[in-house]
């Protein structure tokens, strides 16, 4: 028996050697992959300056503490003393003086989103952004803020979800719009005939031809429908007719946000954003909403349940304005302009 045991181990001891060393290999192989992430954690590491969509990005010009600042880890940043001391020194530095390094940080953050998928940067743009003093100087920066927002927004979403700081989010959400979109206002006022067959969030071909992000371009153009807006004579255009091209961005940001969320980053989007600038959509025209209830009318009222105030009564048949179909109850317009929850049980499309 001891002779069939020792024939056993050296038949199978080799083996066994083995599918332990490559285990420990795979799993090292696993932690050095893991660690070169932070191997050349530098603030320059991932980026091209010839494919960066700020032109004027420069390196080996400005200095913090005797190392150029493209050079400074990353993780540097995360230390709140070291932070603060960075910070202090962006803020003393003094145009009259050419001593641009606070600038200089912005650009090179907005590059980092567009180029490096490494969420503290949005971490480090956050907290300029909430600083009084150099939050100002990303006021220049703004279109290219909007810009770097439409090619990555999955990207903003995670760095809210994980850094619990939405005030970014929020300002792109509510300034983009009037930056870049437009709204029906605008079709209204000079006279506009566009065929829509769906919902719209629509930008002119010519602020997307403006964007120095050529992916995003590429991006925009494959993945939305373009729709012509056939404008009548006016001062504007030199009393002629005139046809301008815009894009479709409804779908192409929620398409692009679910592909990339996990779970609980979705729910934070579903819950808060969804969709996007939601003032700037223009409704579809065939989409023609009316009252059915079997009493006669149903009731306009000011909160989302049953027991709230009754605004106004609207009859069975009478068209409505949905500004908001998420949910349980839509938040409707009236044709008296009168605003409010209505259950959707009661609306017919």
């Amino acid at each position: 028996m001891k002779k069939y045991i020792r024939f056993l181990l050296i038949l199978f001891l080799p083996l066994l050697v083995s599918c332990k060393d490559k285990k420990d290999t795979i799993t090292e192989d696993k932690k050095n992959s893991r660690l070169m992430m932070h191997t050349n954690d530098k603030l320059k590491d991932g980026i091209n300056i010839s494919t960066s969509f700020i032109k004027d990005l420069e390196f080996n010009k400005y200095k913090y503490e005797g190392q150029y600042i493209e050079q400074i880890d990353v993780s540097l940043f995360e230390d709140h003393t070291f932070r603060k001391q960075f910070f202090q020194y962006l803020m003393s530095r003094k145009f009259d003086q050419d001593q641009y390094e606070q600038v200089f940080f912005i650009k090179l953050l907005l590059v980092r989103i567009q180029q490096v998928d490494d969420i503290r940067s949005y971490h480090l743009l956050s907290l300029i952004f909430n600083d009084k003093n150099l939050g100002y100087y990303l006021e220049d920066y703004e279109l290219d803020l909007f810009q770097v927002f439409l090619y990555k927004p999955y990207y903003f979403l995670k760095g809210e979800y994980k850094y619990k700081q939405d005030e970014i989010v929020n300002f792109i959400n509510q300034n983009l719009p009037s930056a870049l979109l437009t709204n029906k206002r605008y079709f209204d006022t000079n006279i506009v005939e566009i065929e829509l067959k769906e919902n719209a969030l629509l930008i002119n071909k010519e602020e997307v031809d403006k964007f120095t992000i050529e992916d995003l371009k590429k991006q925009i153009n494959k993945e939305t429908n373009k729709i012509e807006a056939n404008f009548s004579p006016s001062f504007d255009n030199g009393w002629q007719n005139k046809t301008n091209i815009y894009y479709n961005l409804y779908h192409y940001i929620d398409d692009i946000v679910i592909s990339k969320l996990d779970e609980k980053e979705l729910l934070l989007y579903n819950t808060k954003y969804k969709p996007f600038f939601k003032n700037y959509i223009i409704k579809d025209k065939k989409s023609q909403y009316t009252i059915q209830d079997p009493d006669g009318y149903t009731n306009l009222r000011k909160e989302k349940n049953r027991s709230s105030e009754v605004l106004q009564k609207i009859k069975s048949g009478e068209h409505i304005e949905v500004l908001d179909d998420e949910g349980d109850w839509y938040f409707v317009k009236t044709i008296e302009g009168e605003k409010g929850y209505v259950h959707k049980s009661r609306i017919k499309k």
